[in-house]
């Protein structure tokens, strides 16, 4: 049977604001996490699909490989662009290597539950206060289709796209008032100070398509004013503990990263 191919993107990527107030015996107190007039998405969530979903949605299981082949995907398009062969050619003085993260892929497991492609207000953990996240759904007529690795390494590439309108002004400095093409998905994929990604995928029926949603959280966001990258003559000359020697223009994943702008005072 003939497959149609809709996607949809999000126009603009999630700039969280959960601020760290707390934790209670050893366990994360979610609703002890954001801004007082935020509520954090695992705050008061016993984990179930929304009501408002579909009798049929699922949560997709994503094994040990898929998480690797969406961690990987991140990492080929930061590759791309820290050694300078992405649309601006500027080469990352010092840009991370993202790594899985289990709890931020637990958090976005709720936010896939709810069956809309919609961020949450605050996904953010103890260990990372600004969370950033991306969304991607995609939809299939008739029996047809993605395994996971392609379904996941599909919302990267997407993402990626945006790349194709960012300028290197935007890289040194995320803009403000922006209302050009989007190309906050991208810059949330290429941020230097992201270390760590955690994603969740859900399944269902929408107006006759056989629907995918995926949610990607993040261990940083865009911050207004402050590099997506900064830019040097060689990729990776200020990386303190080497490069990563699978991605040679990334840092090592054994790189201090202060990914919370505590140098910054944010």
């Amino acid at each position: 049977m003939t497959e149609r191919r809709i996607t949809w993107l999000l126009i603009a990527a999630m700039a969280s604001s959960c601020l760290l107030k707390g934790s209670l015996a050893g366990h994360t107190d979610y609703c002890q996490l954001c801004d007082d007039d935020v509520t954090h998405i695992a705050c008061g969530n016993d984990g179930s699909f929304s009501d408002e979903c579909p009798s049929n949605a699922k949560l997709l299981t994503i094994e040990e490989d898929e998480q690797q082949a969406i961690v990987a995907a991140h990492n080929e398009v930061r590759q791309q662009w820290a050694q300078g062969n992405g649309h601006v050619k500027v080469k990352a003085c010092r840009m991370a290597t993202v790594e899985w993260d289990a709890e931020l892929a637990k958090l976005a497991e709720l936010n896939v539950k709810q069956c809309v492609m919609e961020h949450d207000d605050c996904h953010s953990t103890d260990r990372f206060i600004n969370s950033g996240q991306n969304l991607f759904i995609t939809g299939f007529s008739g029996m047809g289709a993605p395994d996971m690795s392609t379904l996941l390494r599909s919302a990267v590439e997407e993402w990626a796209l945006e790349g194709k309108d960012v300028k290197a002004g935007y890289l040194a400095k995320y803009p403000d008032n922006y209302n050009g093409p989007t190309i906050g998905h991208f810059t949330m994929v290429v941020h230097e100070r992201s270390i760590a990604v955690g994603c969740a995928a859900s399944n269902f029926d929408e107006d006759g398509f056989n629907t995918f949603l995926v949610a990607c959280n993040y261990a940083t966001t865009n911050f207004i004013g402050w590099p997506v990258y900064s830019a040097c003559h060689k990729a990776g000359e200020h990386c303190k503990a080497g490069k990563n020697p699978n991605y040679p223009a990334l840092c090592s994943t054994s790189e201090s990263v202060d990914y919370n702008f505590n140098d910054q005072g944010i």
